[in-house]
């Protein structure tokens, strides 16, 4: 049997344009959309890059990039260098092609890989994994790897339990065959902890209802 890694690296393969047309505006119809029934991917965006200021002249480690979205932003808020790592060939492609298009090509670099057993002998400014925690199965073990990493702010996402949209989700993932994985807030202190991080801050993602954006300092 295929192990969770695996299930969610052949789904982001596969669906890399669907899953990064969430970003950008398209239709009409589906702007409007994502702007009423996806805000906390708005509210996490914007967390994410408050919490990250002051950017110009840092380094940027991007785990889990994705398309890119986070990586180019931030460069283009003036961060030096930001590598952002995949294991999902078809939205490091995305990324690339987004970074070039906004003439930060030069400032970014991606890269195919699995974080947790990749080799890096680099610490960055910022550690970000947007999104990641939701497919991780062994989440303090990761997260560790992040801090061993970085040499300044952790921002890491962490969706929460709800009644209603929890299962709608786990349904919709469950028939495209990719585990995702929900918390509550405790659960999120603790796994810090047990990665070794003190100085921890949780924000609360209000549109969401229940997700969590970790901030901790190295």
């Amino acid at each position: 049997m295929d192990s969770t890694q695996d299930r969610t690296q052949r789904y982001f393969d596969k669906n890399a344009a669907q899953f990064d047309s969430i970003y950008h505006d398209g239709q009409p119809l589906a702007r409007a959309f994502n702007r009423m029934f996806r805000k906390a991917i708005y509210e996490r965006f914007a967390i994410t890059f408050g919490e990250a200021e002051p950017i110009a002249g840092k380094t940027v480690f991007d785990v889990g990039c994705g398309s890119g979205r986070y990586a180019v932003e931030f460069a283009k808020r003036g961060a030096a260098r930001v590598v952002g790592l995949d294991y999902a060939d078809g939205m490091l492609k995305l990324a690339g092609e987004y970074a070039r298009a906004n003439g930060v090509g030069d400032r970014c670099q991606f890269v195919t890989g699995d974080f947790t057993t990749f080799s890096l002998d680099e610490k960055f400014d910022v550690a970000i994994a947007i999104g990641v925690f939701d497919y991780q199965d062994k989440p303090v073990d990761f997260l560790k790897r992040m801090a061993a990493h970085c040499r300044g702010r952790i921002i890491a996402t962490f969706p929460g339990h709800s009644f209603l949209r929890m299962r709608v989700r786990q349904l919709r993932y469950w028939f495209k065959d990719c585990p995702v994985l929900f918390y509550t807030e405790p659960e999120v202190r603790k796994i810090a902890a047990d990665a070794g991080l003190t100085k921890v801050r949780i924000v609360k993602i209000a549109s969401s209802g229940t997700g969590f954006v970790l901030v901790a300092d190295v």
